[in-house]
């Protein structure tokens, strides 16, 4: 069962094409970027720098006050950077790419994602602040930077193609037969991470536990904030593991292109500077900037997760037509 692909040659010249991964990578870099400032909003306290939504204060420009710059920051970039390249990729998508599937769904379902971000992030500072709803704002923002790097792979490398032989590795060895499907499980799992992770801030819980890899010296802590703490990371430990091995059988199946090796190494070394990081960070305890170091390279790990992924099943066999090529 097979996602089909469009067919015939792209008319377009090779400039716009060219133009237009440069565009989606840029895209895609702009939204890594706005994920990352939202952390350090998050783990300065500054979510009600500016208190109402979209002015600040009252005013199109924030007080010169430490938190309602670094909010008011966030804001900037969110509406003069990502919304006009979300904007841009998906009317060059549906003005040059209507007959790609693979570039348009992503670029639309982007737009869209971008739309609700903006007003869930309004309703999140008009509720002051509810744990849900800052929740809820980071699970859409990584869902959308999900869809934006699916969008690059698709540009440069090509569609992809999903069928029972490449869940089932048909094109791999017996050894490293499960990795695509291992790959796709593995990025779930580093989703459901980051949200453990997200409650972990908005729930206040992050100092429940000062000490690693054990939280006050049990591996059972009994008050409630202890335990949520301790969910994200026996959570990190089971994912982790699956991760890393994921990642082994496509570094070490020759066969897989240069890219694929390559990214699997780039995801485990980040993985593996995350969990360095946050540790470091619970020993200091918590210094700023290490938390958002910690939050910076969790969206790091996401994003090249998604871009390995989405290289695992790009089908170089599949005409021209069917993706954005040179």
């Amino acid at each position: 069962m097979a996602l089909a692909a469009s067919s015939g040659p792209l008319s377009q010249p090779g400039r716009l094409r060219a133009w237009f991964r440069g565009l989606s990578a840029a895209t895609a870099l702009s939204v890594f970027a706005l994920i990352v400032l939202g952390g350090v909003v998050r783990v300065t306290g500054s979510g009600l720098g500016c208190p109402d939504w979209p002015l600040c204060h009252g005013g199109f420009l924030p007080p010169l006050e430490l938190e309602a710059v670094i909010e008011y920051s966030h804001r900037l970039v969110a509406s003069a950077v990502v919304g006009p390249l979300v904007l841009a990729t998906c009317v060059v998508a549906w003005a040059g790419y209507r007959r790609e599937k693979w570039v348009l769904v992503p670029a639309t379902v982007a737009l869209v994602m971008m739309l609700a971000q903006a007003l869930l992030g309004g309703v999140t500072v008009l509720n002051e602040l509810p744990a849900s709803a800052v929740a809820a704002h980071l699970a859409l923002g990584e869902a959308l930077l999900a869809c934006v790097t699916l969008l690059v792979v698709v540009a440069v490398r090509g569609p992809l193609r999903f069928s029972k032989e490449g869940l089932q590795g048909a094109r791999l060895g017996a050894r490293t037969a499960h990795f695509p499907l291992l790959v796709l499980i593995s990025g779930f799992g580093l989703y459901v991470l980051l949200l453990t992770g997200s409650y972990v801030t908005v729930s206040g819980a992050t100092v429940a536990c000062l000490d690693w890899p054990l939280c006050r010296g049990s591996t059972l802590p009994t008050s409630t904030l202890a335990m949520i703490h301790m969910l994200h990371r026996v959570v990190g430990i089971a994912v982790g593991i699956l991760l890393l091995y994921s990642l082994h059988l496509g570094f070490r199946d020759k066969r897989n292109s240069a890219v694929i090796r390559v990214f699997s190494l780039v995801v485990a070394a980040s993985f593996l500077a995350q969990v360095v990081v946050g540790a470091v960070a619970v020993w200091l305890r918590f210094p700023v900037e290490l938390r958002a170091l910690h939050l910076a390279l969790a969206t790091l790990v996401w994003g090249t997760m998604v871009a390995l992924a989405s290289l695992v099943f790009v089908r170089p066999d599949i005409p021209a037509g069917g993706g954005v090529r040179a």
